[in-house]
Protein backbone atom coordinates (compact mmCIF):
# COMPACT_ATOMS: atom_id res chain seq x y z
CA UNK A 1 0.00 0.00 0.00
CA UNK A 2 1.80 3.30 -1.07
CA UNK A 3 -0.99 5.92 -0.52
CA UNK A 4 -0.16 7.93 1.85
CA UNK A 5 -0.62 11.44 2.70
CA UNK A 6 1.67 14.18 4.11
CA UNK A 7 1.25 15.87 7.16
CA UNK A 8 1.19 19.68 5.61
CA UNK A 9 -1.69 18.13 3.26
CA UNK A 10 -3.92 16.99 6.12
CA UNK A 11 -3.15 19.69 7.92
CA UNK A 12 -4.47 21.87 4.89
CA UNK A 13 -7.32 19.66 4.15
CA UNK A 14 -8.62 20.36 8.31
CA UNK A 15 -7.75 23.82 8.28
CA UNK A 16 -9.77 23.92 4.83
CA UNK A 17 -12.29 21.61 6.97
CA UNK A 18 -12.54 19.89 3.76
CA UNK A 19 -14.80 16.72 4.67
CA UNK A 20 -11.71 14.06 5.85
CA UNK A 21 -12.43 11.66 8.47
CA UNK A 22 -8.87 11.19 10.38
CA UNK A 23 -8.96 7.53 11.76
CA UNK A 24 -6.82 7.13 14.79
CA UNK A 25 -5.91 3.41 15.38
CA UNK A 26 -3.46 3.53 18.07
CA UNK A 27 -4.23 1.84 21.42
CA UNK A 28 -6.23 3.56 23.82
CA UNK A 29 -3.93 4.57 26.04
CA UNK A 30 -1.35 6.65 23.03
CA UNK A 31 -4.36 8.05 22.36
CA UNK A 32 -5.18 9.64 25.63
CA UNK A 33 -2.34 11.10 25.73
CA UNK A 34 -2.64 13.50 22.44
CA UNK A 35 -4.74 13.19 19.12
CA UNK A 36 -5.53 15.00 16.09
CA UNK A 37 -8.45 17.40 17.24
CA UNK A 38 -11.69 15.83 15.57
CA UNK A 39 -10.41 12.58 14.78
CA UNK A 40 -12.10 9.21 15.12
CA UNK A 41 -10.75 6.43 17.73
CA UNK A 42 -10.73 3.14 16.88
CA UNK A 43 -8.07 0.80 19.41
CA UNK A 44 -7.31 -1.46 16.15
CA UNK A 45 -3.97 -1.04 16.54
CA UNK A 46 -3.25 -5.20 18.15
CA UNK A 47 -5.74 -6.34 15.72
CA UNK A 48 -4.39 -5.10 12.92
CA UNK A 49 -0.36 -6.44 13.72
CA UNK A 50 -1.92 -9.70 14.49
CA UNK A 51 -3.39 -9.09 10.53
CA UNK A 52 -6.94 -9.76 11.36
CA UNK A 53 -8.67 -8.33 8.05
CA UNK A 54 -12.28 -7.52 9.40
CA UNK A 55 -10.96 -5.11 12.00
CA UNK A 56 -13.35 -1.86 10.58
CA UNK A 57 -16.47 -4.16 9.47
CA UNK A 58 -18.37 -2.78 12.26
CA UNK A 59 -17.39 0.63 11.91
CA UNK A 60 -20.03 3.06 10.65
CA UNK A 61 -17.66 5.60 8.68
CA UNK A 62 -19.29 8.24 6.18
CA UNK A 63 -19.97 7.62 2.90
CA UNK A 64 -17.92 9.14 0.12
CA UNK A 65 -15.84 10.99 2.06
CA UNK A 66 -12.03 9.97 2.53
CA UNK A 67 -10.46 8.55 5.48
CA UNK A 68 -6.79 9.37 6.79
CA UNK A 69 -5.54 6.68 8.77
CA UNK A 70 -3.66 7.47 11.93
CA UNK A 71 -1.21 5.14 13.89
CA UNK A 72 2.53 6.02 15.99
CA UNK A 73 4.47 6.07 13.13
CA UNK A 74 2.65 5.51 9.94
CA UNK A 75 3.25 1.63 9.90
CA UNK A 76 0.05 0.03 11.32
CA UNK A 77 -2.16 2.85 9.17
CA UNK A 78 -0.72 1.91 6.27
CA UNK A 79 -2.54 -1.67 6.79
CA UNK A 80 -5.57 -0.24 8.43
CA UNK A 81 -5.83 2.12 5.09
CA UNK A 82 -5.56 -1.38 2.99
CA UNK A 83 -8.30 -2.61 4.78
CA UNK A 84 -10.75 0.08 3.90
CA UNK A 85 -9.36 0.63 0.45
CA UNK A 86 -10.30 -3.53 -0.07
CA UNK A 87 -13.44 -3.00 1.64
CA UNK A 88 -14.06 0.45 -0.99
CA UNK A 89 -13.30 2.97 1.45
CA UNK A 90 -11.59 5.53 -0.25
CA UNK A 91 -8.40 5.78 2.62
CA UNK A 92 -4.95 6.77 2.97
CA UNK A 93 -2.32 6.28 5.94
CA UNK A 94 -0.30 9.47 7.07
CA UNK A 95 3.39 9.35 6.21
CA UNK A 96 5.22 8.99 9.71
CA UNK A 97 1.88 8.94 11.85
CA UNK A 98 1.90 11.10 14.71
CA UNK A 99 5.36 11.20 15.19
CA UNK A 100 5.21 13.25 11.85
CA UNK A 101 2.07 15.57 13.25
CA UNK A 102 4.36 16.45 16.50
CA UNK A 103 6.50 18.29 14.00
CA UNK A 104 3.75 19.74 12.05
CA UNK A 105 3.88 23.75 12.45
CA UNK A 106 3.14 26.55 10.39
CA UNK A 107 4.11 30.73 10.04
CA UNK A 108 1.35 33.37 9.91
CA UNK A 109 3.18 36.45 8.66
CA UNK A 110 1.37 39.93 9.57
CA UNK A 111 2.57 43.38 8.68
CA UNK A 112 1.82 46.59 10.70
CA UNK A 113 3.14 50.04 10.06
CA UNK A 114 6.24 50.41 12.72
CA UNK A 115 6.84 46.26 13.22
CA UNK A 116 6.56 42.75 11.84
CA UNK A 117 4.81 40.04 13.52
CA UNK A 118 5.88 36.25 12.88
CA UNK A 119 3.18 33.78 14.57
CA UNK A 120 4.26 30.14 14.79
CA UNK A 121 1.91 27.44 15.54
CA UNK A 122 3.04 24.23 15.82
CA UNK A 123 0.27 22.25 14.93
CA UNK A 124 1.07 18.97 16.50
CA UNK A 125 1.58 20.21 19.63
CA UNK A 126 -0.89 22.99 20.07
CA UNK A 127 1.95 25.15 21.11
CA UNK A 128 1.50 28.99 19.82
CA UNK A 129 4.64 31.65 19.78
CA UNK A 130 5.42 35.21 17.87
CA UNK A 131 8.51 36.80 17.05
CA UNK A 132 8.28 40.64 16.66
CA UNK A 133 10.71 42.49 14.25
CA UNK A 134 11.07 45.98 14.77
CA UNK A 135 13.42 47.88 13.01
CA UNK A 136 16.94 46.19 13.03
CA UNK A 137 15.88 44.61 16.00
CA UNK A 138 14.23 41.45 16.91
CA UNK A 139 12.24 41.08 20.08
CA UNK A 140 10.80 36.99 20.84
CA UNK A 141 8.96 35.78 23.86
CA UNK A 142 10.76 32.80 25.70
CA UNK A 143 8.35 30.41 23.77
CA UNK A 144 9.73 31.64 20.57
CA UNK A 145 13.15 30.52 21.98
CA UNK A 146 12.42 27.71 22.80
CA UNK A 147 11.90 27.06 18.88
Amino acid sequence: MDQQIDVRTLRQWLEEKRPVTVLDVRLDEDRAQWSIPGSVHVNAYEALKAGQCDVFSRIPLPVGVPVVTVCNRGIVSQIAAKQLVEAGVPAVSLLGGMQAWSLAWNISKMGLSLMRIIQVRRTGKGCLSYLLFSGRSLHHSKAAAAL
